[in-house]
């Protein structure tokens, strides 16, 4: 049987980037980066995996998540004072 490979483009905003690059190194994935965005302090990341390897990459999007929704949080309390 063959092996599907998957190619997806992950915006990992530059705050979380160790995080996710230890993810990418630990499980070993194919990864490059292949644009960068200094307005929004953001790299793009080009990550090849197969199935069996989703949920690292869901592993991955949790982080950048939870890192986007504290952001917004932290901005929501300044507009507040």
């Amino acid at each position: 049987m063959n092996t599907v490979i998957i190619k997806k483009e992950i915006d990992v905003p530059v705050d979380v980037l160790i995080d996710v690059v230890d993810i990418l190194i630990e499980h070993e994935l194919s990864h490059q980066i292949t644009a960068t965005d200094k307005e929004n302090n953001y790299l793009t990341v080009e990550v090849e995996y197969d199935r069996d390897e989703r949920d690292v990459i869901h592993e991955i999007e949790d982080v950048i998540s939870e890192y986007e929704e504290e952001d917004d949080e932290e901005e929501d309390e300044e507009e507040d004072d």
